[in-house]
């Protein structure tokens, strides 16, 4: 009988343990235990086999018997059959009392001893194998449903499918703890055998079938197989034999052998059909599934044994969905991320980390968040060079992979071409690159997704995520000039890529390498180039962090600059509102640094005021003030502006913080008109203009004077013309909003609805990563929410509220948060909804008991 059940062999561990004197082993200890063992038995049992033993390395095949008793006997014991007998008698002595008539109660224990054992040495190896420590990682609730559905079901067998490195295995783990292998096993008459491909695999190879090696484990005497013994058990006990094969993929056999492996797993599962009590399941790549498991010539027989799901998506062939937000936040919270780190996670950032071998990668790449400066753009960034560096250079097969992706980029012509290519016309039928494209998929490097209809096949390949392609195409460019960040090499980008949020990402990679690689000519020449305003943001951004998470070292990022750099290329014209965020403070802070103008000094820090406003901090909203004051000189600005930036700003602060209005600052406020009648139509805002524009919808809205608010908003559009065709321009955004409120405050319904309509269409149309609108899109949601409340749609008026609110919480945008919560009050009180309001108060409280601003913020309700 060919041994694999590894009997007791977590107990020889713990005694291993104990005579070696220490609590936990790790791979490095090894070596020491190997001498250890030859000094006491003068038996040599390599470092290698000693780390299968105790679950660092795969098991390819089942322990010898010289392994057992040589660990047997450096515990003291005569042999591994010694070991054994005297660790069952004192486990089962219930299972040994022959002579009461309970022999049949004693081979019923003994097996499940056995499958206990050979199941938990198997759930010890994929638990030390686990990209993050086991403990930190999640018991996926929608794969014990899905498990439990197939074990209420008449299906044979079922399989969680789904690339390399999407935590099937860890996944198998939490199944069978929670369903058979803990204190409390929630159907504890089944007989579960967790093992490893690898271990049955060796067995089929070898001519055994799993039926064969299912009735040696029943150790019968009598003739009787699995099957009649299964079959009297599950009438007595209902019990099931539950046969779970973790690594099918991982056999490293050729394509026939693995074929041979399967027909024989298919065996057993198709003769089986008629024995209820018998559950096969596997963990199975999607690259695998399709090529062996999913037929599609027999596919309607094939699926009346096989349970794939609700969640199976048939043209990737995968049914195990990504992280959910929930998943992801509890595995970053056991790795100690409080919540207050997590959630300045933006949702595309979240979206990323949905892959499991992202998130795996990212906690890996910080494991110390109390210490590490964490930021999401560039933590993508190592985490996907990561990626390919260990599932594409780092091969046997790398050349091949090389060949196949440098294909890939020039079918779809650098992306020009869309995502998608023909799998026939990118293997271009050769046979020696077909291993190579297999590890691609597996590794969810590329995606095959099959479109065909019925039974014609058209199988499409592209990169299974767009990073993936922005990273292959800046390492073609870089190939191109000889690893060399030049301005050729930049120019050729920029002509060939359009303009958009995939040329940025490309752009983004080889900062990145310039940086790494200190070529520090390339970085200049690339700000240089003509880039979209957000185009150049974005670069600019990952400079300033990438010098941030290197040791906030200023020197060194102003010494990439020469003098006199940001005289000639204004800070100003790198930045946009889509700097007014929490996670942007640290970033805005480092430009300051490098701001030579005062203009760029002035957006700046009315940024950063801007952002301390909306999270009620009044420290940070005076520090900003004050430095604001001092750019200018008293009177510098009187012919450019009514009134200064610090006054509009210092207005709208007192204004919310202490309730007070400034008679003076009024007077200047509404002084407007005579000083835009006299701007020249043909003329752009300077930057103390547009702070001043900006600023004035919220001061005349806190002033409740909506006339006035309507009547500057309409002169501003007179006075700027260009502003009406800058579509996506957030300054020009902005206005419109303020022109909705104030048109839905005075009563003109209609034409409020039409500004509303077309702002709100301008930010759902064009992308959120290409153009800045998270400031001004929670501006518009809270001003919509008003509109409907206007209109006494209260329905509407809620869905938008809550929508709106749930914005500005992730944005930490307290104001905004604070008038969509008093409306929701209101809302709920009217539409009898009481039992909501006590939520809405607490959310309210909190805010309040969060900020020293105690006056009119706190009072928005009689507004509405």
């Amino acid at each position: 009988m060919i041994d694999i059940s590894y009997d007791f062999i977590l107990t020889l561990q713990k005694e291993v343990l104990q005579k070696f004197g220490v609590e936990v082993m790790s791979p490095g200890e090894c070596k020491h235990l190997a001498q250890s063992i030859l000094d006491s038995t003068r038996q040599l049992i390599s470092e290698t086999t000693l780390k299968r033993v105790f679950g660092f390395a795969v098991a390819q095949h089942s322990f010898s018997r010289f392994t057992l008793n040589t660990l047997a006997q450096y515990c003291d014991y005569k042999d591994w059959e010694a070991f054994q007998q005297h660790h069952y008698r004192m486990s089962n002595p219930q299972a040994i009392s022959i002579e009461n008539g309970t022999a049949k109660e004693a081979k019923w224990v003994e097996l499940k001893t056995k499958a206990a054992a050979v199941s938990h040495y198997t759930m010890l190896t994929l638990q030390n194998r686990s990209g993050i420590n086991f403990p930190f990682t999640v018991k996926r609730q929608y794969i014990i449903n899905h498990i439990e559905k197939f074990l209420e079901s008449n299906y044979t067998a079922t399989a969680l499918i789904a690339p390399s490195g999407w935590g099937k295995s860890i996944s198998l783990v939490h199944v069978a703890d929670h369903f058979w292998h803990n204190k409390s096993p929630k159907m504890k008459e089944d007989v579960c055998w967790f093992i490893h491909a690898h271990a049955a695999g060796s067995l089929l190879l070898k001519g055994f079938s799993l039926s064969t090696w299912l009735d040696n484990q029943l150790n019968h005497g009598n003739g009787e197989n699995f099957r009649e013994y299964f079959a009297s058990e599950f009438e007595r006990r209902g019990s099931r034999l539950i046969l779970i094969i973790d690594g099918f993929d991982e056999i490293a056999v050729s394509a026939e052998k693995l074929r041979l492996i399967y027909s024989k797993l298919e065996d057993f599962i198709y003769t089986n059909e008629k024995f209820p009590w018998i559950k096969v399941i596997l963990s199975v790549r999607s690259s695998t599934w399709n090529e062996l498991f999913q037929r599609p010539n027999d596919y309607s027989s094939f699926r009346r044994y096989w349970y794939v799901g609700a969640e199976m998506d048939e043209e990737t062939n995968i049914n195990v969905k990504q992280f959910e937000d929930q998943e992801i936040k509890a595995i970053l919270e056991k790795h100690d991320y409080g919540p207050d780190i997590i959630n300045q996670f933006s949702e595309t950032f979240l979206q990323k980390l949905r892959h499991p071998y992202y998130l795996q990668l990212f906690c890996q790449l910080n494991p110390d968040p109390k210490t590490s400066f964490i930021d999401e753009n560039l933590s993508m960034y190592e985490i996907v060079s990561r990626f390919v560096q260990n599932k594409v250079f780092i091969s046997s097969t790398s050349s091949f992979k090389i060949k196949i992706i440098q294909r890939m980029l020039q079918l779809i012509d650098l992306g020009r071409n869309g995502m998608y290519i023909e799998k026939l016309e990118l293997l271009d039928q050769s046979s020696e690159l077909f291993p190579a494209y297999k590890e691609l998929l597996a590794d969810n490097i590329l995606v095959e997704e099959n479109l065909s209809q019925e039974i014609m096949y058209h199988v499409k390949v592209r990169f299974a995520h767009p990073f993936l392609l922005e990273y292959f195409v800046a390492m073609h460019y870089l190939q191109k000039t000889n690893q060399q960040v030049n301005e050729s090499i930049l120019q050729e980008m920029l002509d060939y890529l359009p303009s958009s949020s995939y040329r940025v990402g490309v752009f983004k990679w080889l900062l990145r390498f310039a940086i790494n690689h200190k070529q520090t000519d390339g970085i200049l020449k690339m700000l240089h180039l003509p880039l979209a305003l957000l185009e150049k943001s974005h670069l600019l951004e990952y400079l300033v962090l990438h010098y941030q998470l290197d040791g906030n070292d200023q020197m060194e990022l102003r010494s990439i600059f020469p003098q006199g750099f940001f005289k000639k290329n204004p800070i100003s014209n790198f930045i946009n509102d889509e700097f007014i965020h929490f996670r942007k403070k640290r970033v805005l802070m480092a430009l300051l640094t490098l701001a030579d103008t005062k203009e760029d000094k002035l957006k700046i820090r009315s940024m950063l005021f801007t952002i301390s406003l909306l999270q009620l901090d009044a420290e940070d909203c005076e520090a900003h003030l004050q430095a604001i004051k001092k750019i200018y000189n008293p009177g510098e600005l009187d012919d450019e502006l009514w009134v200064t930036p610090h006054e509009i700003l210092l207005f709208i602060y007192e204004r919310l913080k202490f309730g007070m209005v400034d008679d003076q600052i009024m007077q200047k406020i509404y002084n407007y008109k005579h000083y835009l009648s006299a701007v020249s139509k043909n003329h752009q805002a300077t930057i103390p203009q547009e702070i001043v524009i900006r600023n004035m919808g919220y001061a005349l809205s806190l002033l409740d004077d909506y006339e006035q608010l309507l009547q500057f908003t309409q002169q501003i559009f007179d006075a700027y013309p260009s502003l009406v065709h800058r579509k996506t321009d957030s300054f020009r955004l902005q206005l419109l909003c303020w022109q909705t409120h104030a048109l839905a405050r005075l009563g003109e319904m209609k034409k409020a609805q039409r500004i509303c309509k077309h702002t709100d269409k301008v930010l759902k149309n064009y992308s959120s990563d290409y153009f800045a609108n998270k400031y001004v899109e929670s501006l518009q949601k809270m001003i919509t929410a008003d509109f409907y409340y206007k209109e006494h749609d209260l329905i509407r008026a809620m869905r938008a509220a809550e929508n709106a609110n749930e914005t500005a919480q992730k944005l930490d945008f307290k104001v905004i948060a604070l008038r969509n919560l008093n409306l929701l009050k209101k809302l709920y009180a009217q539409l009898d909804m009481s039992s909501k309001i006590a939520g809405i108060q607490s959310q309210i409280d909190n805010i309040k008991a969060s900020t020293s601003f105690k006056h009119e913020v706190l009072n928005f309700a009689p507004r509405f």
